[in-house]
């Protein structure tokens, strides 16, 4: 089985008039260790990348053809919006802020 090749997606966001460069993280996978994981996002901002945040979204429900999942780049937005509500700080320091997406 040939693995698909790492498609490469990057955009800029605006939530509230503030740029945020985001792009993608991680392709959905199975892993047998930690289970299934799904899309992941990877967002900075635009003038001051400082904290990274993470999208992080549900697995995809099975299907018979695997298909990687559509990107729509309204809904980053408001994920982003939903992140800095529930504590990111994306003009501070430190680790990576992960922000679970319900499905």
């Amino acid at each position: 089985m040939v693995a698909k090749a790492k498609r490469s997606m990057e955009d800029i966001a605006k939530v509230d008039g503030v740029a945020y460069r985001w792009h993608i993280h991680r392709e959905p996978q199975w892993a047998s260790v930690d289970g299934a994981k799904g899309l992941c996002i990877s967002v900075q901002h635009d003038e001051n990348p400082q904290k990274i945040l993470l999208l992080e979204y549900p697995f995809p429900k099975p299907s018979r053809h695997a298909q990687r999942p559509k990107i729509d780049k309204r809904d980053v937005a408001i994920q982003i919006g939903k992140a800095i509500a529930d504590g990111w700080e994306p003009e501070s320091r430190g680790k990576p802020f992960t922000y679970m997406i319900e499905g």
